[in-house]
């Protein structure tokens, strides 16, 4: 295995890409500098796998490989070989929680399958906001309660002043079975116990052979909170909630002022 001199973990959305969605061309540059200065990139997002390749061939992997964390920790893979390192998927009897509260006015579901988005809604616009993120077709079923399981992880959506509640709640109902927690603030993800960025994280140090006191990550999300405290340089963006800025080691401006290429650029 060739030989590296850190591990870089970037989340995507509100840390790579800017408000409009879009990377900018100082990211693309700096990032790939870093791994010809001998850098190992992992994407690590809430985004499925197949969400996630655009931006890792983006960004360079096609030339200089790297590694692919989705459903916030949930698997894990080999972007030069497909190879799967590690997954973790939803216990069954997390789902019907997540199809009762999925059905409430205001709120939907949504989970991933065969790379399509399965949902009861498809019409639903925080649905449509997973689809151009991801590039991924939508597929309306009648009960989603039927689809085959395992499941990799379900998102519960709604208007974000309902959110927070619906969180308190679907984590006490599935506490010890499963965790429930805000990646946006209209996006509540429902997966296994334990699933998170810095569990996948650890398998990769593992895997590589490095230690903790290599690992640089970037994130602005509650999900991301894991990876910055696990990093030896955790850094929040500037645009981050105050929780994830207290947890950080330093905050690095906007995305919208192209903030993750400035503290890149620094390395």
């Amino acid at each position: 295995m060739k030989e590296r001199s850190g591990l870089l973990a970037l989340d995507i959305d509100g840390t790579l890409t800017r408000p409009d969605g879009t990377v900018s061309e100082r990211t693309i540059r700096v990032v790939r500098k870093l791994q010809q200065e001998g850098m190992c990139l992992c994407i690590a997002s809430g985004r499925p796998p197949f969400g996630i390749r655009p931006m890792a061939a983006l960004l360079g992997m096609d030339e200089f490989g790297g590694y692919i964390i989705g459903y916030n920790g949930g698997s894990l893979v080999d972007y030069s070989t497909g190879t799967v390192l590690y997954t973790s998927v939803l216990p069954d009897e997390a789902v019907p929680v997540v199809a009762e509260c999925g059905r409430r006015p205001g709120h939907t579901m949504l989970t991933y399958l065969n790379d399509e988005i399965c949902t009861e809604d498809a019409s639903n616009p925080y649905v449509w906001i997973s689809h151009m993120r991801n590039g991924m077709p939508i597929r309306e079923v009648d009960n989603f309660l039927a689809l085959p399981r395992p499941l990799p992880k379900c998102i519960l959506t709604g208007a974000p002043d309902s959110m927070p509640a619906l969180q308190r709640e679907v984590a006490a109902r599935l506490y010890g079975v499963a965790d429930a927690y805000l990646s946006e603030a209209y996006f509540l993800e429902v997966v296994n116990r334990g699933t998170d960025k810095a569990d996948a994280l650890m398998r990769l140090l593992e895997h590589l052979g490095i230690g903790h006191e290599l690992l640089v990550a970037v994130g602005d999300g509650h999900n991301d909170i894991g990876m910055i405290r696990l990093a030896s340089l955790g850094i929040a963006m500037g645009n981050a909630h105050p929780d994830v800025r207290r947890m950080a080691d330093m905050v690095a401006p906007t995305a919208a002022e192209d903030g993750l290429a400035q503290v890149l650029e620094t390395l």
